[in-house]
């Protein structure tokens, strides 16, 4: 009798938590750079989701870049096969010997100062990235094992009670599909962008190619999450577009619903033509598998997502869900109109766990996450979903983010928070002197903006701290030291290591890009056409300070703190970018002498 009692109390405690949490508790790991997803394999992705599982997360969703515009224009990721008319699209995650996003290529041979050590690639394979990816020897076989891996994917997290969707950007395609037009209407162009006309025959067989393959490839898939693309309308003149007289009497009809102030004649039109894109994938969805759910997303700026949302929310049907990644890479929380839709339809909050504006730094966002999701809450929203790129890295943010998800009313504190996260990871005494110290730092956001901007290539503005920045560093780093003498715990000593390399390291590139900076101002100047011949004795200069840089040290340090799959990403991309141009700008001096 006692121990049902205590059952019941128990399972009752469990249930009034969970009825105060969120709907969806969501993660959306990002696909791109090789510090993510992009890089993991099977026993990542199983590692990932049994720490979800343990955090109270049940939704995990999937973005594909399908081609379109800007630097995503020959971008397509191989977890959805957009085949149309016999048409297969090149494929394939980024590994080390690709220039998608900056890198320079190159072997894992070629990693400097035996980091190359560090990697375990399978016979025969010369470059870092997914089993998937470096295995396959053709287009087809990158597409067959990267969906295998997804499937994968989705039974595993299936086997954990957690939802999966997977998603792709509407009204953009592969590159190849723009040779197949049989209509001059198919699609327009805009800054780089090619942006598909939805009332074309063949714009609308591809895409509903693209949904016949992820319910044939995916069988059981609980979402398809429809994307606006980040940069498809950048440039497109609504009135080039508008000659086509199918979407101009679509326009005609529903232009009203995207009108204010803020919204000018490019925006309303990226509204309704936005509409018209998900009107039709939900018809085609509902038609062939009335119970797989919608949900919608995008980027958060205004003049992308941002000022369209009310008015999709009065055209599109109710059972669409509504999401939007929180503006400004997450510095800011959903807007307040959130709350309007709420009322009459389900829509999620997308909080950033960490920005890919700093992917080389740590990102402390506790006080972030605890506000975002807790204003999601007041609002009325039915789900939060985190995105992000790293694991190691972002533990905390992410602990805090998944708390909160589940305890969305619970009203600890920031340094409550680190206190927990410190003894757990770091022990009684890091719990007692640098939590306080992490907690100081998180909400002051002395360390946040670090420049290390991997969707595009180095440059020596990376790292780059200012004095109170390095002085913050410094003061972490003693204090982990007086930790370290304190501390007895193997696990512990090695997590405060591991926390004081960050530091170090951060210290280290901001040196090091202060080093390379002569020599690039000089590479630029000269072909440029800036400079002409330049003065021997500055050439000679800035070789001894690029001689100077302790990058061997940097290097190093990094290496040291290696114990993530994300963390090889960084290391190749350390590899890729900074051993790259330094190698690259002391030959280029040379030859000046």
């Amino acid at each position: 009798m006692k121990n049902t009692l205590i059952f019941i109390l128990l399972f009752g405690i469990t249930t009034l938590c969970y009825s105060q949490s969120f709907e969806i508790r969501g993660v959306l790991p990002w696909h791109n750079f090789l510090s993510g997803p992009s890089a993991w394999n099977a026993q990542d992705y199983e590692k990932y989701l049994d720490e979800c599982q343990k955090k109270g997360i049940n939704f995990i969703a999937f973005h594909n870049y399908t081609g379109g515009g800007e630097r995503y224009f020959n971008y397509v990721e191989p977890m959805v096969k957009i085949q149309y008319k016999n048409v297969l699209p090149e494929t394939g995650f980024d590994h080390s010997g690709m220039a998608r996003w900056g890198y320079l290529p190159m072997k894992v041979n070629e990693f400097a100062y035996g980091t190359d050590k560090l990697f375990r690639l399978p016979g025969g394979v010369k470059y870092f990235g997914a089993d998937c990816s470096v295995l396959a020897n053709t287009n087809e076989e990158r597409y067959k094992l990267a969906q295998s891996l997804m499937q994968n994917v989705l039974e595993m997290a299936h086997a954990r009670g957690m939802q999966m969707a997977m998603g792709f950007e509407f009204g953009v395609a592969p590159p190849e599909y723009a040779s197949i037009r049989t209509r001059g209407d198919m699609y327009w162009l805009g800054h780089g962008s090619i942006v598909y006309n939805p009332f074309d025959p063949d714009a609308t067989g591809i895409l509903y190619a693209t949904i016949d393959n992820i319910l044939e490839t995916y069988q059981g898939i609980d979402w398809i999450y429809l994307w606006l693309n980040e940069h498809c309308m950048f440039g497109i003149d609504p009135a080039v577009a508008l000659k086509n007289q199918r979407m101009k009497a679509f326009f005609d009809e529903n232009g009203k619903y995207f009108e204010s102030e803020a919204i000018d004649d490019n925006l309303k039109f990226l509204g309704v033509w936005a509409q018209a894109y998900i009107q039709k994938a939900y018809d085609y969805i509902k038609r062939k598998a009335p119970d797989t759910k919608i949900v919608i997303g995008g980027w958060g700026a205004e003049y992308q997502m941002g000022l369209l949302l009310q008015g999709l929310d009065k055209v599109l049907p109710k059972d669409v869900v509504f999401s939007m990644l929180n503006p400004a890479q997450g510095a800011k929380p959903h807007p307040g109109y959130f709350k309007a839709i709420a009322a009459n339809r389900r829509i999620w909050a997308i909080p950033w766990l960490e920005g890919d504006y700093s992917l080389w730094h740590l990102q402390p966002r506790v006080q972030d996450m605890r506000a975002h999701v807790k204003k999601a809450a007041d609002d009325g929203l039915n789900g939060v979903v985190g995105i992000h790129w790293r694991t190691a890295e972002i533990a905390a943010n992410f602990e805090a983010f998944a708390h909160f998800a589940v305890n969305p009313v619970d009203d600890r504190g920031v340094e409550t928070i680190y206190r927990d996260h410190c003894l757990h990871n770091y022990g009684v005494y890091a719990a007692k002197y640098l939590a306080p110290l992490l907690a100081s730092n998180d909400t002051s956001k002395i360390l946040s903006g670090i420049q290390s901007d991997v969707y595009f290539a180095y440059t020596p503005a990376w790292g780059r701290l200012t004095h109170q920045q390095v002085k913050a560093c410094n003061v972490l780093i003693n204090t982990i030291d007086d930790c370290l003498l304190h501390e007895k715990g193997k696990d512990h000593l090695a997590n405060l290591t591991w926390l004081k390399a960050n530091y170090e390291f951060t210290l280290l590139l901001d040196e090091v890009s202060r080093s390379m900076e002569p020599a690039w101002k000089i590479r630029e100047e000269i072909l440029s056409g800036i400079a002409g011949q330049q003065e021997e004795q500055d050439v000679s200069g800035a070789l001894e300070r690029l001689r100077e840089a302790p990058i061997e040290r940097l290097f190093t340090t990094y290496a040291s703190r290696v114990r993530s799959r994300g963390e090889l990403g960084v290391l190749s991309s350390l590899n890729q970018r900074i051993w790259r141009e330094y190698g690259l700008l002391n030959d280029f001096l040379q030859q000046l002498r």
